[in-house]
């Protein structure tokens, strides 16, 4: 009779010996813009005015909201480029999207090359 006292003493000791369990690790946070397409540094982060001296007048200039877009429709290709301010100061571009003339698509930074002047 002695062993089931024993084995109650054990498993009393198993039990406290125990780690705590770890705490859950977070996720980081989610980028809060999408990753620009590659080939836009010479855009990303200026103003309009700085767009349209490199490419010159845009076809189309819309604001919605806080948001600007300007459209180059040119004959390589159609480059749209995204401007957004940041806490209240003035639009920069965040993004740019592009497609041929004829609706297939075409790499923004690749357009971006074909539309602007060599630096």
């Amino acid at each position: 009779m002695p062993r089931l006292p024993l084995a109650l003493l054990l498993l009393t000791v198993a039990a406290c010996s125990q780690a705590p369990p770890l705490a859950p690790v977070a996720p980081p946070p989610p980028p809060r813009f999408a990753p620009p397409p590659p080939g836009l540094a010479r855009i990303l982060g200026r103003d309009a005015a700085t767009v349209m001296a490199l490419l010159g007048k845009p076809s189309l200039d819309r604001r919605e909201g806080p948001a600007r877009l300007l459209q180059f429709v040119r004959p390589p290709c159609v480059l749209d480029v995204f401007l957004y301010p940041d806490a209240g100061t003035v639009p920069t571009v965040r993004t740019a999207a592009a497609r041929r003339p004829d609706g297939s698509r075409i790499d923004p930074g690749a357009c971006l090359t074909l539309l602007s002047p060599t630096p």
